[in-house]
C-alpha cells in the first residue's frame, strides 16, 4: 500500500510505501490518499501539490507500479 502524507505546517508531501512512516501521523502529518499502485499515489501527490515539496523514496518508485 502506498500512501500520500501531507504536512501543511512544513509545506511537505510524502509518497511512501513504508509502514514505519505512519508514525508521522503522530507528528501532525495527515493521511490524504492510499493506493495499491505507487504511480497513482505519486500522481495524486503531484496533483494536490501547490507550493508544497513532494518527497518519495527512490526504491518505492522503482519497485512500485
Amino acid at each position: 500500500m502506498y500512501r500520500v502524507l501531507l504536512n501543511r505546517k512544513e509545506g511537505r508531501i510524502l509518497v511512501t510505501g513504508r509502514e514505519g512512516d505512519l508514525r508521522l501521523l503522530e507528528e501532525g502529518w495527515e493521511l490524504v490518499y492510499e493506493s495499491s499502485r505507487w504511480s497513482e499515489a505519486f500522481a495524486f501527490a503531484i496533483d494536490v501539490a501547490n507550493d508544497e515539496t513532494v518527497e518519495w523514496y527512490y526504491d518505492d518508485s522503482v519497485s512500485g507500479s
